[in-house]
């Protein structure tokens, strides 16, 4: 069960991260809203991996009370996170998962509506990732770190502090808002305005691979403080 944590921890980021390989890779002109509704169902399932992850860290936390396995599970789920992230550097991979999951969600939630998906290459003359796009990497690496340290670290933090866990609890919330106001302002329209622009490539992978820096951030900083 604690394994399942972790896993279901790691899909969770796998999903918010691939959705934006999803808007790059397929595209339909004819069916654009659509599309997207789908792709907005399939993110949504990250939340639902979040609820498995909650509980049992919760009933680990507060009915076994065993610091070690909450650490454990924790450190498992951020190195998950780093294995899971790495295959969407791969085209192959990429583009094929994207479009099966387009086509089950179709037959499933579009009534199998007529899609005609356009697969499109990547763009291999952007070699240089980081140049001049620091400010987007930096805001990445900072929303993405905001977001996992304060949803895994709670638990762990908390056998510190056993007294303040509604104030624990509100810190996270606090600290999960601004990782999420970082992203709406800084990263969302940046990547998806490439996109819209024919480009987008460079921004994805900067996302892809400031998120698999802040998990071996986080892993680091668990062996660190144990």
């Amino acid at each position: 069960m604690f394994i399942i944590a972790a896993i279901a921890y790691a899909f969770s980021i796998f999903i918010d991260v691939s959705v934006y390989h999803f808007k790059y890779y397929i595209q339909d002109n004819k069916n654009t809203r659509h599309l997207l509704s789908l792709i907005n169902i399939f993110q949504y399932c990250s939340r639902g991996f979040i609820l498995i992850f909650a509980p049992i860290m919760a009933f680990v936390t507060e009915s076994v009370k065993d610091k070690e396995e909450v650490w454990f599970i924790t450190i498992l789920a951020h190195f998950l996170v780093i294995l899971f992230l790495l295959p969407l550097y791969s085209y192959r991979f990429t583009s094929s998962f994207s479009i099966v999951v387009i086509e089950v969600l179709n037959r499933f939630f579009g009534k199998s509506k007529p899609v005609q998906l356009e697969k499109i290459r990547k763009h291999s003359r952007e070699v240089n990732l980081f140049s001049k796009n620091w400010v987007l990497f930096a805001s990445n690496y900072i929303a993405g770190f905001l977001f996992s340290i304060s949803i895994t670290f709670l638990y762990y933090v908390s056998f510190s502090f056993p007294q303040k866990a509604l104030i624990l609890s509100s810190m996270t919330q606090l600290i999960n808002m601004f990782g999420s106001i970082i992203l709406i302002l800084f990263i969302d329209p940046r990547i998806m305005g490439a996109i819209d622009d024919g480009a987008g490539y460079k921004e994805i992978k900067i996302l892809t691979t400031s998120r698999i820096l802040v998990h071996i951030t986080l892993v680091l900083i668990l062996i660190f403080i144990r």
